[in-house]
């Protein structure tokens, strides 16, 4: 078999089930290693039936490191393509690929040999990885037979990141908290990462884009004593204005889909926008979007007083919005 990827959790997760799909660790002869380390006969042995142990089952990683042109590798190299001319039928071999140009002799001798092929692609396009991520997250809550709102979908992606390994524990902690067996919804995602930054200042682009500047000042002073990084501020408040121009100059009749992947936002975000860009004018995102420049290059370095500089920067955008 075959595991290609460059996500780590994921290829972890299909080396796990098709391992327990051979049968548990009890029924199973399991040998794991770097196929770099892979030492002339060894993969013999490990793939030869055992008188007292179950089917042999061996998990190659990191193929990708096997280099033709590192002298130092041959033997390794030569033992994997030696093996899969004539792979054993009571054995079965994982070989587990993370991508790149190394190992591509291996990689073609195995599907040469007829090795099953379990792909965990990854996206490449920043709005693909945020759409992959928002996917990947209903899947975690199905998977676990709880519900979660778009919404909050949207809010645990802005608090955790993309990372997958802490959005998989972010995940497995809402669904095992969640009251009554209840729909995880935006008010809780937002109450159990109160205290992350990135929830805090996204919450403070939210309210000056949305008018309410007095209430963004607020936020704003409170996740300043709380530590949250002044560089952040500007870096969310600029990205909550790209999604507001780009849905604001969408073209007439434009899909919410086609939208939505523009914006790098979810489909159901689309409506939302659209309400707020209407008391937004071309000339008011101008002077937002040069106010948010100014202020990332104070806090960068450009001036004394950064705290100064993102007030004005959030009072700036406040009066930028018509309030017609």
């Amino acid at each position: 078999m075959l595991v290609t990827g460059t996500e780590e959790l994921l290829i972890e997760r299909a080396v796990r089930e098709l391992v327990a799909s051979l049968g548990s660790r009890d029924d199973v002869e399991l040998h794991e290693q770097d196929a770099v380390s892979l030492a002339p006969g060894q993969l013999a042995v490990h793939t030869s039936p055992s008188l007292f142990g179950g089917p042999p089952v061996v998990v190659l990683r990191a193929v990708e490191g096997l280099v033709q042109s590192n002298p130092d590798l041959e033997d390794a190299i030569q033992e994997l393509l030696g093996y899969l001319e004539s792979p054993s039928p009571d054995a079965c071999v994982v070989l587990v690929h993370g991508g790149g140009n190394g190992g591509k002799a291996v990689l073609a001798a195995a599907k040469k040999a007829g090795a099953a092929v379990v792909s965990t692609p990854a996206p490449k396009k920043k709005f693909e990885i945020r759409s992959h991520r928002r996917e990947f997250v209903r899947d975690e809550f199905r998977a676990r037979n709880c519900a979660i709102s778009p919404q909050a979908i949207e809010a645990l992606v802005d608090a955790v990141g993309t990372d997958l390994r802490e959005l998989a524990g972010a995940c497995a902690q809402l669904a095992d908290d969640r009251v009554d067996d209840g729909r995880i919804e935006e008010s809780d995602v937002l109450r159990y990462y109160d205290g992350r930054a990135e929830v805090q200042t996204f919450d403070v682009a939210d309210r000056v884009i949305a008018g309410h500047t007095a209430e963004a000042l607020g936020l704003f002073r409170h996740a300043r004593d709380a530590g949250v990084p002044v560089v952040l501020f500007p870096a969310a408040l600029a990205r909550t204005l790209r999604q507001l121009a780009l849905v604001a100059t969408a073209p007439r009749g434009a899909s919410a889909n086609s939208i939505a992947s523009s914006a790098e936002i979810p489909e159901w975000k689309v409506k939302t926008v659209r309400e707020t860009a209407r008391h937004w004018t071309d000339a008011g995102l101008v002077t937002a979007i040069r106010a948010v420049a100014e202020a990332d290059a104070a806090v960068k370095g450009g001036e004394a007083d950064s705290d100064y500089a993102l007030e004005r920067m959030l009072i700036t955008v406040g009066r930028s919005r018509s309030r017609a």
